[in-house]
């Protein structure tokens, strides 16, 4: 199986442990200020990084590109943190082997979505 390697939103807690494994890396830290357009090409271009976003602009850019990197899209709406931890908790592995057989994931309160 091939190691993934993340880039985590700013949309999403850089503190998750599940984050903070050596396979992550952070928007917030590349830069702080940078569009969607500078996190998709980022992705593409160094390492094909899988996106991990709330951002509904990824979800719609990745509709309309024929060339888009991975993306696990979390689409759960207002969740508390404690929540969205709990969550990734139990389903980030869960999460990353779903990434390895479909161009995106679509992380809901009750199941995923895989988009081939």
């Amino acid at each position: 199986m091939e190691q993934l390697h993340f880039l985590i939103d700013v949309n999403l807690p850089k503190y998750f442990r599940f984050f903070n494994q050596g396979n992550c890396r952070f928007v917030a830290d590349i830069d702080l200020q940078a569009s969607d357009n500078f996190i998709w090409e980022y992705a593409l271009t160094n390492n094909n990084l899988v996106i991990v976003t709330k951002g509904t602009d990824f979800y719609n850019k990745f509709l309309m590109s024929e060339n888009a990197p991975k993306i696990i899209f979390v689409r759960m709406g207002n969740v508390s943190l404690k929540h969205l931890y709990t969550y990734f908790e139990h389903h980030w592995e869960t999460c990353k082997g779903a990434i390895q057989s479909a161009r995106m994931v679509i992380l809901y309160k009750d199941k995923l979505e895989l988009i081939s």
